[in-house]
Formats: C-alpha cells, sequence, structure tokens
C-alpha cells in the first residue's frame, strides 16, 4: 500500500539531504587537500636536488593546501549550511505559518523564530535553537567584516560566543578561527531542528 508523504516529511527529508551533501563536499575536497599536502612533502624529502628556490615555492604551496585552503574550507561550508538553514526556514515557514510575521530586526536566522514557535516548536529550551541563533553574528563577520571581529556591528556579542564556546571557535589577531568541531556542531544543531520541524502535523 503507497503511503501519501506529507508535505512536512518530504521538507524534512529533502533538508536533511541537502545537508549531507554539503558535508560530503566538505570532506571529499579536504581529503583532496590533504593528499596534496602529503604529496608535496614527500616530493620535499626525496627532492635532494631541489634548489633552495624549489624548496620555498613547494613549502608555501604545501601550506596552502594544509593551511589557508582548510581555512577556507571550513568558512565556506560553515556560509553554505547557514544557507541550508536559513532555507529550511523560508519553507517551513511559507508550508506551515504563512501570515506569520517575521522578527526582521532579529537576524537572518531569529527572525524566523515566530514561524518555530507558531508551528509548535518550544524554542526556550532548546540548545539547538539557542546555538544557531548566536552563529547568525558568526555568519555576519565572515560575510560582512571577512572575519575581522572588531569590524562588525556586535564585536562584545560575538567574543561571549567565542568565550561560550572556546573549544571550538577562536579568535586570533582579531579573526574569526573556525575548528572542525564547531562545523560538527553547527551541522549536529541544524539536523535536530529539521528532525524537530519534521515531527510536526501537516
Amino acid at each position: 500500500m503507497n503511503k501519501t508523504i506529507s508535505p512536512g516529511n518530504s521538507l524534512k527529508f529533502e533538508s536533511k539531504n541537502d545537508l549531507a551533501f554539503i558535508v560530503s563536499f566538505h570532506n571529499e575536497v579536504r581529503r583532496h587537500f590533504q593528499k596534496e599536502a602529503s604529496r608535496i612533502n614527500g616530493e620535499l624529502e626525496e627532492g635532494v636536488s631541489l634548489s633552495e628556490q624549489e624548496k620555498a615555492d613547494l613549502e608555501t604551496r604545501k601550506d596552502l593546501f594544509s593551511s589557508t585552503f582548510e581555512y577556507n574550507l571550513r568558512i565556506n561550508t560553515f556560509l553554505m549550511m547557514v544557507s541550508h538553514l536559513e532555507e529550511w526556514l523560508f519553507h517551513t515557514w511559507k508550508q506551515h505559518a504563512p501570515t506569520t510575521e517575521l522578527l526582521e530586526a532579529k537576524g537572518s536566522i531569529g527572525r524566523f523564530k515566530p514561524v518555530l514557535k507558531e508551528v509548535g516548536m518550544d524554542l526556550s529550551r532548546s540548545r539547538p535553537w539557542m546555538f544557531v541563533k548566536g552563529c547568525q553574528d558568526i555568519r555576519s563577520c565572515l560575510l560582512h567584516a571577512n572575519g575581522r571581529v572588531s569590524l562588525n556591528r556586535n564585536p562584545d556579542r560575538i567574543r561571549n560566543f567565542v568565550a561560550q564556546h572556546d573549544d571550538e571557535i577562536k579568535i586570533e589577531d582579531d579573526r574569526l578561527i573556525l575548528t572542525g568541531e564547531f562545523l560538527k556542531n553547527f551541522q549536529k544543531a541544524v539536523e535536530q531542528l529539521i528532525e524537530a520541524g519534521g515531527l510536526l502535523k501537516d
């Protein structure tokens, strides 16, 4: 007997599937970076005939793959996941609470709080919600100030958030540094919100 997939469950499935693709993209690109850095390192160890300039060029290239590119990959993966979350929130609004007004002054994520409350989600004790809402300031700083905390509109709010999660996100030389653990925790929080949203009645 065929069962009709409800709009809520369909949105849940598609959203979790799309999030998994973003994570897979990150992992695949990171594997390439690590492989290339390892290849260059092997070339340096075996390259007894390399000139000093050639060695310096290879060291620079290795550093790009093992440090700079990794840093940029984490930022872009985070921003893609935030964008994905915003898309899910938008569709939840349109499918389940289209007449609910958004809180436009509360940021790209926080503005959807009335929508989630309207469809029955208890946000007062929701750790995933509090975490992703705090992350909207991180998103803003990365997008509008290239990660420079002092240039952001709410630097103190960012510093407070970082202090609460200093094992997974840091500030070095005034610039935000995201760790792999931060990405994992953000992914988990988004998945938990989507899962809770998928349990809603249509």
